[in-house]
Formats: C-alpha cells, structure tokens, sequence
C-alpha cells in the first residue's frame, strides 16, 4: 500500500557542529544513516530547533550543500526527531542544480529547514541512484502518492 506524503522537509546539518567537523559525506551517510540511527531506532538528536512537520513527512537530509539521505519523520519529543528507521535512505548525493530538476523554484541550500511540494517526490525518487538502506543492502527509493491538497503551501520563508 502507497503512503501519502503530507511534505517534503529539507533538514540542513551543519560540518561545523560536534560530532560533524571533518567528517566526509560518505562517512554521514555510512555511519550516521546506515549504522547510528538505525541502531538509536531512527532517534536523531537535535542541537536547538527541532522540525514540526505531520507524520509522514519526507525529510531530505542536507550536508556540505548536497541532499544525501532521506527518512520518513514521526515525531518530534522537544529533544530529538523520531524517524521510521526502516524508511532511511542514502543515496549518490544531490547538488542544487539536480534539485532544480524536479523543484524549478528551489533557490539554495542553506541553513533553515525548507519545503518542498510534495506533488514532485516521484519525480525526484526517480532521480535516486545508488539508493541504500540499513543493513547495506541497495533498494529502490521509497514509493509514495503525494497528498494532493490546494489548500497548503508548498513554500514558506
């Protein structure tokens, strides 16, 4: 069965906060996403703001200006964001202008949490190469049928 996708978050992580500094994207994605959150159950501790967003939404993971790993967001405890550990991806990393692809208006990485519409995941799913999940194994990216809703934005400052 095919989930709805209430958004797409992109969650901006910092190489000059502790436990970031020196570290490659390889060494994120591997360690982070494919070794620690997995084992933490998809646990991931926030050093000030967190992210309210509705279950169920995308969170696109951004380091050193690229999109390297996605998960699906649960819950936010006022200390850390709970993700569905099975839904973690990482994937070859995406720059900006592979961002423009599927998200013509998408301006820069930065550092606030964006959104993006979430009518054009199937579009960048597609764009995925190299998609992996914990345990090492390659899967395909996640299928998911946008929540179609005129009513919400699909951008906020």
């Amino acid at each position: 069965m095919r989930r709805e996708i209430p958004a797409i978050r992109i969650w901006p992580m910092s190489d000059k906060t502790p436990g970031f500094r020196g570290r490659s994207i390889e060494d994120v994605q591997t360690r982070l996403f494919l070794r620690d959150l997995p084992a933490c159950n998809g646990r991931f501790r926030y050093p000030s703001a967190g992210l309210s967003a509705d279950p169920g939404t995308v969170v696109l993971f951004q380091y050193r200006a690229r999109i390297i790993a996605s998960a699906v967001f649960l819950r936010d405890d006022g200390r850390a964001i709970h993700l569905d550990a099975a839904s973690i991806r990482t994937f070859d990393p995406l720059d900006v202008e592979a961002m423009r692809k599927v998200w013509p208006s998408f301006r820069a990485f930065g550092h606030v949490k964006q959104f993006l519409n979430p009518t054009l995941y199937a579009a960048f799913a597609k764009r995925l190469k190299h998609v992996a999940s914990p345990g090492g194994r390659s899967v395909d990216p996640p299928k998911a049928r946008p929540r179609r809703s005129a009513s919400r934005p699909t951008a906020r400052k």
